[in-house]
């Protein structure tokens, strides 16, 4: 029998008082017409192991039809909505129940009771979204008359929630790659954008820099002294931008990966002498003490240049945030199969509210706002850090200081 030639006089169930917010909201889960799937098929096979019934169906009602996401022991994909038990139970609340279709007015001349499927018991839970739309029903359905108990009831109520929620996890898993994916366009556009603007900056600064540095020389003649001063500010900011142009192509070149490690043997004790050495001048500046600690260490292998770069963030940052006249501890010592470097300061400490965006790109503290940096020096160190496979952690509080410590694997070739 063709259901969309039928011409015989059925009980049609009226639409929904929502039907026009309710047909919307199917249409919103993208699930018409789809393939059909395995998470959905095993519900309707326990629907119809669970109840005993020969027939299980997850049946949406559109406009003009009801169409089967998933069905047990039924051919036909989809029916006409007038002659659609399932038009009349998405006007309950619970489930609705045909216990003998000859006996009831509304379907004893129904065609899929008159003829295939042969319908004499239909229950049916509605499909019911989080915001109370009945967008169909998960259905059981025999050919002999029956009634459900109050556990099977219970059983095609929950199974249908079931239903529901995997369309709910679908809607939310299309949301989150697409999110996902335009975040990742996003940074890559950013980052495309901060490469281009990096280098196209690096040349001209670096002749500024040089002219800069001319001028300071005293080579093409002295400079009046204001004109001095305006030069050496000049320099210095220049320096400034320079410094932030190089820690923007590190940090997108570490992230992405495009970076190599020159790895190779380099005692960490001598480095980290070396390091404190060259920021004795910052500390004085600052009129803070850099005590260096030193256990003599074997040698490993590693990236010196980029284990010295953590380093100088490190040290320079403690410089930084401590208070004229104190102390800054840097000490290197091995703790079982692992080197630990360990950085710490008696300054204010770091926020709580900010402990969990430190190693963020461009994230400052707003107690820092007055000390100078970019926000990527603690970035580009957890990227070097990982790259090394090692760790980067820290402890901090208002009463103490801060303390920064670094453990890198010693590997004593490379591998």
């Amino acid at each position: 029998m063709g259901f969309d030639q039928l011409d015989i006089d059925v009980n049609v169930a009226p639409p929904p008082e929502d039907e026009l917010e309710r047909i919307s909201k199917l249409e919103s889960y993208q699930i018409l017409d789809t393939p059909p799937e395995q998470a959905f098929d095993r519900i309707t096979r326990l629907a119809s192991q669970l109840i005993g019934v020969p027939i299980a169906l997850v049946s949406l009602v559109d406009k003009e039809r009801q169409w089967f996401k998933s069905r047990q022991g039924l051919n036909a994909v989809e029916t006409p909505r007038d002659i659609a038990f399932c038009a009349h139970a998405i006007l309950e609340e619970g489930v609705f129940e045909v216990s003998d279709t000859l006996t009831d007015p509304r379907f004893a001349n129904n065609p899929l009771v008159t003829s295939d499927p042969s319908i004499r018991f239909y229950a049916g839970a509605p499909l019911n979204t989080p915001d109370g739309f009945n967008l169909g029903t998960l259905c059981a359905i025999d050919r002999k008359p029956r009634v459900l108990s109050d556990s099977h009831r219970q059983i095609l109520t929950d199974l249908a929630s079931i239903v529901v929620d995997e369309m709910e996890l679908r809607v939310a898993l299309k949301s989150t790659r697409k999110r996902i994916i335009q975040e990742v366009e996003l940074r890559n556009l950013k980052d495309d954008f901060v490469s281009t603007v990096s280098h196209e900056l690096r040349t001209p600064l670096t002749s500024i820099r040089g002219t800069l540095g001319l001028l300071e020389s005293g080579k093409i003649g002295d400079l009046p002294e204001r004109a001095a001063k305006l030069i050496g500010i000049a320099s210095r900011n220049t320096e400034n931008l320079i410094a932030l142009v190089g820690d923007l192509l590190n940090i997108q070149e570490l992230e992405t990966g495009s970076v190599s490690f020159e790895l190779g043997a380099f005692e960490p004790d001598i480095l980290l002498r070396e390091v404190c050495e060259n920021l004795q001048g910052v500390a004085a500046e600052r009129n803070v003490t850099i005590d260096c600690d030193v256990e003599v260490c074997p040698a490993i292998i590693g990236d010196r240049f980029r284990v010295g770069q953590v380093l100088t963030n490190l040290i320079s940052n403690a410089v930084k945030f401590s208070p004229v006249g104190a102390d800054v501890l840097a000490k290197v010592s091995v703790v079982g199969n692992m080197l630990k470097y360990l950085v710490s300061d008696s300054g204010s400490g770091i926020p709580d509210d900010f402990k969990d965006q430190v190693f963020d790109r461009f994230s400052r503290a707003r107690s820092s706002q007055n000390v100078s940096g970019t926000g990527l020096g603690l970035a580009i160190s957890k990227a070097i850090v990982d790259g090394h496979g090692g760790m980067i952690a820290f402890n901090s509080s208002a009463d103490i200081g801060t303390e920064f410590y670094v453990e890198l694997p010693i590997r004593t070739s490379v591998s």
